[in-house]
């Protein structure tokens, strides 16, 4: 199985990193998480660690080397972490259990799948569009559904984060599930926390996607999102897998290697995907040029002489 994945996330403008993301593979099988503990609640970061490490543990015991079943996975793995996360609170004697959100996906034999829990997103884009991205548990998100908001507005609405779905907590979560998706050669899974997609649209992403490597159009995204999202910035996380093999010219911009505190970034392997010259589109050429404008003016662009 062919591919590239990376991932990273940074603290922004926070005192502490809540968000946690990782990966991890066998020949023929590829799992992705991102949970962003929840501020509102003590101990969010100790939520998200365990809602990774528990899934990830789950994976390395299933996948030998594949998972039997993807979707029994995905679920089990949530309701996992769920317990682990109240049996913490419980050792601890916390007065309330931590929370976190969740959104975690799995691809093999071409085949992608994933779920979800809270706010943190899955965004599948094609060479050209935006195929299809995770509904948000969240009363914003059911006015989106509603006609009432567009999805620019949701993303400035000031209750964007008020979430009624979580992982932790005396409730279970009620995880959404996605049916299983058939991928095609340079498909992109990206998954976020809110730190990105509160900042960077859609759009934007699809832009950068195409017109970089998978490396460099993540860091361009984190740059992009930890500027916009300025002193308070929220903490920023991603990672993402392009399928396939990556091949691009060797005029894309070039970044430098800082991440700033509390950051760190992984990457895998480079395999290579050759793009279609051929895919044109006005608007999306126009956001990479608005990107890489603004990188350029705030001095993010280390290729500007």
């Amino acid at each position: 199985m062919n591919f590239v994945v990376y991932q990273a996330s940074r603290r922004g403008g926070r005192a502490v990193n809540e968000d946690r993301v990782a990966y991890a593979y066998t020949p023929e099988a590829l799992f992705m998480v991102v949970a962003d503990g929840m501020g509102g609640h003590s101990h969010g970061q100790v939520a998200a660690q365990l809602l990774v490490q528990t899934m990830v543990s789950l994976f390395q015991q299933q996948a030998v080397p594949r998972l039997p079943n993807m979707q029994a996975f995905l679920l089990d793995g949530i309701y996992a972490a769920h317990d682990a996360i109240n049996e913490y609170a419980l050792r601890n004697k916390l007065n309330d259990p931590p929370r976190t959100t969740c959104v975690a996906a799995v691809v093999q034999g071409g085949v992608a799948c994933w779920a979800h829990v809270g706010d943190s997103r899955l965004y599948h884009f094609d060479k050209r569009r935006l195929l299809e991205r995770t509904r948000d548990h969240s009363a914003v998100q059911q006015l989106v559904d509603e006609g009432l908001l567009s999805d620019e507005q949701m993303r400035m609405h000031p209750d964007r984060n008020k979430l009624y779905n979580c992982v932790g907590g005396y409730a279970l979560p009620d995880i959404e599930l996605a049916q299983p998706v058939t991928l095609q050669e340079g498909d992109v899974l990206l998954l976020c926390s809110d730190g990105i997609w509160g900042e960077i649209s859609d759009r934007e992403m699809l832009a950068t996607l195409r017109a970089y490597p998978l490396e460099r159009a993540i860091r361009h995204i984190m740059d992009h999102a930890e500027f916009r999202g300025g002193r308070h910035a929220d903490n920023l996380s991603i990672v993402a897998m392009r399928y396939g093999e990556e091949r691009f010219d060797d005029n894309e911009l070039v970044l430098g290697d800082d991440l700033g505190l509390d950051g760190f970034t992984t990457q895998l392997k480079r395999l290579s995907l050759r793009v279609d010259e051929s895919l044109q589109d006005k608007d999306i050429d126009q956001a990479v040029a608005e990107i890489q404008a603004a990188l350029a003016k705030y001095g993010l662009d280390k290729s500007t002489p």
